[in-house]
């Protein structure tokens, strides 16, 4: 009897899961068609679809290289099998493919997953947040497309879409805020380092968590030690127990798991913490360098409140949440403000300019831990000149970055950083962020280098 009601109620729950519409429960959207036409030129029905919410379209790469065949925009899009990538070229003339012609039929889950699949433009890789059908084609928000073509697009309505291919991509910042683009963050603060000027400025004031961008200041206390001879850059160091039990958590670095009891060099733990965001390394190195985890995070309460940062406050050398002994456990994160942030960042590139030959770079190898990476920092691949400097996440703080970027004028060269909050996701955070240092470059081709007001 038992099991004749365990069956009558898993039927139950199918047929309550097929009554419901496709995308109450199913995660695959239909793919539908967009008329996509170019100002001053013809038309195209393109693949498309929303993802979660009216208004976040993405569009097939596919579709949009031949419709833009023959134009100022022209782009050839293809998969290289043996490499197993996407790549872009632009000015050359899309392929015929077997894609052309029909609307897809509904993608398959396993098929779209967000994630920055590899892809080149130009020979040059770049980390945009993708969904990716197959070996066939791969469909990118409409904002990366105008980001990564240069071109500006409008969408009159939810099935046209028109694009420009002569006009580049020049957001005007005022709309943007106007219009709530910035509202999916906590904060964001931009400015000349060098001079303390600021040019965009939301909620900068406020603390919130930092997560991984946390590893900054690490890097301050590690770098600062060094210097005076307490440690060394050739250092080989134990790893500890906390780093063997977060290398064995969801909070472990992927592909790479550290042993308590083994070495491994200073320098290639630095570059996974600051490259790879490895929590393992961070805490080894803090303990390598203070006695303990804890002991290294009163210091870098002690350097911040002597720096001046007063919303700085620390809980773990890496940014990840840390919970109190008390029977009622308070869940306690890393936190200051933009502000703070924009200082940290500006003394770090004031003082300890080593720092960017790490997280300026693309990938990393660390031969002795046998491991390879990417730079979490998405900026260094999809803004040219950029030189650092770190990420952060965690389920609170949301997705954070700070980056620095030189900015040429009159032959005198500043440091431009951006710090930002809080965003919603990692797809949000990392086009606000190309979106605030585009305009800044733009803004100094044609202003000189000012102090703070």
């Amino acid at each position: 009897m038992k099991r004749l009601k365990k069956l009558l109620a898993l039927l139950l729950c199918l047929a309550v899961m097929l009554a419901l519409p496709c995308g109450a429960w199913a995660a695959a959207p239909t793919p539908f068609g967009v008329s996509v036409r170019i100002e001053g030129g013809g038309s195209r029905t393109v693949r498309a679809f929303e993802d979660l919410y009216p208004g976040n379209l993405y569009l097939s790469l596919n579709d949009l290289s031949k419709l833009l065949s023959g134009t100022a925009a022209q782009f050839r899009f293809e998969y290289n099998a043996s490499g197993q990538y996407f790549s872009v070229t632009r000015g050359r003339e899309a392929v015929a493919s077997e894609e052309d012609g029909a609307i897809g039929p509904r993608l398959a889950p396993a098929e779209l997953e967000l994630a920055p699949y590899n892809l080149y433009v130009d020979g040059t890789m770049r980390r945009y947040y993708t969904y990716r059908s197959g070996n066939r084609d791969m469909y990118m928000n409409l904002t990366d497309l105008q980001l990564m073509l240069d071109l500006t697009a409008e969408r009159p309505d939810r099935v046209n879409v028109v694009l420009d291919p002569l006009r580049p991509f020049e957001p005007d910042l005022k709309q943007l805020e106007e219009e709530g683009f910035f509202d999916a963050t906590n904060a964001v603060v931009l400015g000349d380092a060098d001079t303390g000027e600021i040019l965009f400025y939301r909620d900068g004031r406020r603390s919130f968590p930092i997560a991984s961008v946390s590893k900054l200041m690490s890097w301050l206390l590690i770098s600062e030690a060094a210097a005076r001879g307490e440690i060394g850059m050739n250092d080989s160091v134990r790893i500890t127990e906390e780093a063997e039990r977060i290398s064995d958590g969801p909070d472990g670095t992927y592909a790479l798991r550290f042993k308590a009891g083994s070495y491994a060099p200073l320098r290639e733990l630095v570059e996974v913490m600051l490259l790879a965001s490895s929590n393992e390394a961070a805490v080894t190195l803090a303990a390598h360098t203070a006695g303990s985890s804890d002991a290294f995070v009163e210091r870098m309460n002690a350097r911040a409140k002597e720096l001046g940062l007063s919303t700085a406050r620390f809980y773990t050398p890496n940014g990840l949440p840390s919970y109190s002994s008390s029977a009622v456990s308070a869940k306690r994160q890393n936190s200051m403000s933009a502000m703070d942030l924009f200082a940290l960042c500006s003394y770090l590139l004031a003082n300890e300019r080593d720092i960017l030959s790490i997280t300026s770079r693309q990938l990393g190898s660390m031969k002795t831990l046998n491991y390879s990476t990417y730079n979490t920092n998405p900026m260094v691949f999809n803004v040219p000149g950029v030189t650092g400097l770190k990420t952060g996440s965690t389920n609170r703080a949301g997705y954070c970055l700070t980056v620095s970027m030189p900015v040429t004028r009159g032959g005198e060269t500043h440091d431009v950083v951006l710090v930002l909050l809080g965003a919603e996701t990692a797809t949000l955070r990392n086009q606000a962020a190309e979106i605030l240092l585009r305009w800044a470059r733009d803004y100094y081709a044609g202003h000189d280098f000012r102090p703070a007001a």
